[in-house]
């Protein structure tokens, strides 16, 4: 069963945005890397949280989701941030949320910045570190994502929360 906000957010993805799931590619995680040791170059204190399936060395989508935490330093990080990525995609400084899209190496990079752990990013946490320690569980995920390929990202996104897992 979906919860309030996974329902909220699925109303605003558009209905005719498609999945496009590829097999894993090493370089993701060495591009994750290259945009984490960037980020603590600046802020070597920062909270810096790479999560989904290129992290977990899965089929998927080949971009890279990451969180900063930026806590009581949020809009110290936010002006620097600014100088490393440009304009943010999305500004919410009221709920202290940022997100910027680029593409770094070729890969498609979606960089959040959160002023605090929310109970749906921590969701997200908790759901990869027990895909991470239990391989079997991983591969029957994988395999959901691999018979998403082509289907409305809605419909994928639904696939994918009821198993518990945003993306």
């Amino acid at each position: 069963m979906l919860t309030k906000n996974q329902e909220e957010y699925l109303n605003t993805v558009p209905e005719d945005k498609i999945a496009h799931v590829v097999p894993f590619d090493p370089a993701t995680q060495t591009t994750a890397q290259e945009i984490t040791d960037e980020i603590k170059s600046v802020l070597p204190e920062a909270k810096v949280f790479y999560i989904g399936s290129s992290k977990l060395g899965i089929a998927g989508e080949n971009d890279i989701d990451m969180t900063v935490l930026g806590e009581s330093e949020f809009d110290n990080f936010l002006k620097l941030f600014e100088g490393l990525y440009g304009n943010p995609e999305h500004k919410d400084l009221e709920n202290k949320y940022v997100k910027w899209e680029f593409v770094r190496n070729g890969f498609p990079v979606e960089l959040h910045l959160n002023g605090f752990m929310t109970p749906n990013f921590q969701e997200q946490i908790d759901t990869n570190k027990i895909l991470e320690e239990n391989r079997d569980l991983l591969l029957e995920y994988e395999q959901i994502k691999l018979q998403c390929d082509g289907i409305s990202w809605k419909e994928y996104l639904i696939k994918n929360m009821s198993f518990g897992i945003e993306c």
